[in-house]
């Protein structure tokens, strides 16, 4: 497994000749915690880094040809602090607090146990020595403050933020979304040296607080949604071996947690307060082999649950927490609770009106739909056909589409809710999308992509360290647009505030 790591770092110098990057993202201008003007400039010992001749020439880091002028390199201007933490065409080249996962530390490190190391194909003098590596490290992993002692980003309006899990990097990274930049990695998990693997992450019905499933460790951690560094948890509870999808109830009282274990061991969901978090009562069954997938009725009297393995769905009445019916996801499903292995159920989705739920079925490449009311397969189209390995899904905004995300064919499926027919099938939206929210002015779709078997961001890396990346498709024109959210490696679950 992959030991977890938290360090500092910065981009530099990259001449325009030199540069021929995809478009990214330009952002707006910030907002910080005082009031500010545009000459903010860095610390002494970082000014002097940037001012430092880099080649024969006399290259600098603020030279015009480089990072300075009317037209800066990657559109990263390092004349002052306030546009180099608004990032580059590439967007974010800064995260604060955590400068290992700091694009800029890549391009500028050149040693492959200390932090990543990009690949790309820049002037040497790009690769600075280790010792002011280091310096930039430290400054970022102590926030990144400017000459004044100001930290960006520490004023972000609650719906500007997002959320994903880094499923290899034990953080969540926090967007702020209007401005499509990383502002903040939030540690999760209780673990040295050892992945606790944040998987799925949801919100409040409040938005007040996220509470993160550590699939490895076996925990569920709370957060309130302003958290800033030092990045204190509201709460943290055991909650058995491999818990995944979390579902809070209406009023934020009360929260359930699935139990993904393939060994079959624990064929549960568990249920437990949110204030203070303790277990309060489970349900079980045989035919529950590695739930997975949960949805909770809009009224709070039902929850819906997908084993994987049992290929079964419950529907589970929280009055008396107990299971009131349950039917397999295919006639050819036996009731042992082994299941066949040819459907595996993986996330459950309930439509605007609750009276569908739709299912993600990974190894038939299918979304399948059923009545809430008797779990009977839905009138019409109730099995439709997607990419490979469809796993996370959720309607837009407005309540219209249901967005798939296909892992295996790096695709997004498009359900028109009125027919339940395919509107649109997104290729190459990144590699091995896994989890999707929604802007809260609905416009744009984020999807999470794993990243695992291939690299699609600003630069690849060498080594071991590899960013995961997430993209962006606008959801009127089902259009992937050019933006990389590049982050720590697997994003999975993702929770945008609205």
């Amino acid at each position: 497994m992959k030991i977890k790591k938290r360090s500092p770092y910065l981009f530099i110098i990259v001449t325009a000749s030199f540069y021929f990057f995809t478009v990214f993202f330009q952002s707006c201008e910030q907002e910080f915690s005082n009031p500010v003007n545009s000459d903010l400039q860095f610390p002494q010992e970082i000014e002097s880094i940037f001012n430092t001749p880099y080649s024969t020439s006399n290259i600098t880091c603020n030279t015009p040809s480089c990072h300075s002028g009317n037209n800066p390199a990657s559109n990263l201007d390092l004349t002052n602090w306030i546009k180099t933490m608004n990032g580059s065409r590439n967007g974010t080249m800064i995260i604060p607090y955590n400068g290992f996962w700091s694009h800029m530390i890549s391009v500028l490190n050149n040693d492959t146990v200390y932090a990543p190391v990009t690949t790309v194909t820049l002037p040497e003098y790009h690769k600075i020595e280790h010792q002011k590596v280091s310096v930039i490290m430290n400054w970022i992993n102590e926030g990144a403050k400017n000459k004044e002692g100001q930290t960006a980003f520490t004023n972000v309006s609650a719906t500007e933020k997002g959320f994903i899990t880094n499923q290899q990097a034990d953080v969540v990274t926090v967007l702020k979304t209007n401005d499509k930049l990383v502002t903040r990695m939030i540690p999760v998990g209780g673990r040295s040296g050892i992945l606790d693997s944040p998987h799925y992450i949801t919100l409040s019905p409040d938005k007040r607080f996220f509470y993160v499933s550590l699939i490895q460790e076996g925990y569920i951690e709370k957060f309130d949604v302003n958290v800033d560094y030092p990045f204190t948890k509201t709460d943290r509870i055991q909650a058995g071996l491999n818990p995944a999808h979390i579902a809070i109830s209406g009023d934020g009282s009360t929260g359930y947690v699935t139990n993904f274990d393939a060994s079959g061991t624990e064929r549960m969901v568990r249920k437990f307060s949110t204030n203070p978090m303790q277990i309060t009562d489970t349900v079980t069954d045989i035919k529950m082999k590695a739930p997975h997938g949960m949805a909770i009725s809009n009224n709070g009297q039902f929850l819906y649950v997908t084993s994987q393995l049992g290929e079964y769905i419950f529907k589970i009445n929280l009055g008396s927490f107990e299971i009131e019916l349950s039917q397999p996801i295919d006639p050819s499903v036996p009731p042992t609770g082994n299941g066949t292995g040819l459907f595996k159920p993986y996330q459950a989705v309930l439509s605007p009106d609750n009276s569908l739920l739709y299912v993600s079925c990974v190894s038939s490449n299918q979304v399948r739909v059923y009545n809430t009311s008797d779990l009977t397969p839905a009138t019409g189209n109730s099995i439709i056909q997607v990419g490979a390995n469809p796993l996370l899904m959720k309607f837009t905004n407005d309540g219209n589409y249901l967005f798939v995300c296909n892992r295996n064919s790096n695709s997004v499926t498009v359900i028109r809710g009125s027919d339940r027919t395919v509107a649109a099938t997104i290729d190459s939206v990144g590699i091995q999308p896994h989890g999707v929210d929604f802007t809260s002015d609905g416009q744009y779709a984020v999807i999470a992509c794993e990243t695992l078997s291939g690299f699609d961001g600003h630069h690849p890396t060498v080594g071991s360290n590899k960013f995961g990346v997430s993209r962006i498709i606008n959801t009127a024109l089902f259009q992937l647009l050019p933006d990389k959210l590049e982050m720590g490696p697997f994003p999975a679950g993702i929770a945008i505030i609205k």
